[in-house]
């Protein structure tokens, strides 16, 4: 491990996105820092895929215009960013006259709801418990949604973009999301050599900052000193930790003193949707329109117009690609 002549100020652990911005935007305000990763990597969903001779970006790869932070951060860091044809179809396509009327009042009455909610205290919204208490397929169903309109829906939202079922997903808790920025057909926006070239880009400004395969067991507060256990056995102390990991991690975590009781609530019924991500490499490039289709989001790479995904959510996400049919032609390579 590195260590320096004294403690750092601050550990973030985990060096995906988030740890790494988080160190980084420490580091940048004269904060002395450590980063500690399980993995023999940065970039945690961020990271690079072979298919054939080539590689596609296994997550984070689209956002949009309304994510300011991160743009922000491509800026502070010299990362490019470029234009591309958005993720998927803006809306489900072949709806007859009675479902497009209540696929247009869905979305209105969701836009509403993201226009009036605090992504921060969405609890704050007048009637937020019976909002919460309502799914996004459970509103359509009570006024009269066709199996059709609901299959539509099913599609662009839940197997395109949010990976949990649109009949388990908050009413509330999907306004908060688009809220803060989320946009599931409009992800217009890639940085150029991927969101694997941010990690990268951010690890470099942490040069000597950073430490691989060191996976953390717990933290013990005592006093203005937190000790962070490492599965070797070694311990860290800092003033200040920054956990960086996801909610599912972070509850095989050991917390001395614990921590509070509404924490450890959230972190015990956290959970994510299910989502694969699979591409076919074909000799030419596939004539494929992006499309969010029940098997998931298809489209093709802007690095290589010969890769041909597929990103598919919630229940979609256990399905087979099947690239042949898809493409109309045979895939030199699949992963």
């Amino acid at each position: 491990l590195v260590r320096g002549a004294g403690r750092p100020d601050a550990i973030v652990v985990g060096a995906g996105l988030s740890g790494l911005t988080a160190a980084y935007r420490l580091e940048r305000a004269g904060v002395d820092v450590q980063v500690v990763e399980a993995r023999a990597r940065v970039g945690g969903r961020a990271w690079r895929i072979p298919v054939g001779d080539a590689t596609f970006e296994a997550g984070c790869e689209a956002f949009d215009h309304e994510h300011h932070a991160l743009r922000g951060l491509a800026r502070d860091v010299a990362m490019e960013v470029v234009e591309a044809p958005p993720w998927g179809a803006k809306e489900p396509p072949e709806l007859n006259g009675e479902d497009r009327g209540l696929f247009e009042e869905f979305e209105s009455e969701i836009g509403r709801l993201a226009s009036h909610v605090d992504p921060a205290h969405p609890e704050d919204l007048e009637d937020a418990e019976r909002l919460d208490g309502q799914t996004l397929a459970g509103w359509l169903v009570e006024r009269g949604a066709s199996p059709a309109l609901l299959a539509a829906v099913e599609a662009l939202i839940a197997v395109g973009s949010s990976t949990v079922p649109t009949r388990e997903m908050s009413l509330l808790g999907y306004a908060a999301k688009l809220a803060a920025g989320a946009a599931p057909t409009g992800l217009r926006l890639r940085f150029v050599g991927g969101p694997t070239a941010l990690a990268a880009r951010l690890a470099g400004e942490l040069e000597g900052r950073v430490t691989l395969g060191a996976a953390v067991t717990g933290f013990e507060q005592n006093g203005d000193t937190v000790t962070v256990g490492l599965a070797e056995g070694a311990v860290l102390e800092a003033e200040r930790v920054v956990v960086a990991l996801p909610l599912t991690l972070q509850r095989t975590l050991h917390f001395d003193p614990p921590l509070p009781e509404s924490r450890q609530r959230a972190l015990a019924e956290a959970r994510y949707g299910d989502a694969s991500k699979e591409a076919a490499l074909f000799a030419e490039a596939p004539d494929v329109e992006p499309a969010a289709t029940p098997e998931g989001a298809i489209y093709r790479s802007d690095e290589n117009p010969r890769i041909l995904i597929r990103f598919a959510g919630a229940e979609a996400a256990g399905l087979p690609s099947d690239f042949s049919r898809l493409a109309g032609a045979e895939p030199r390579a699949v992963a």
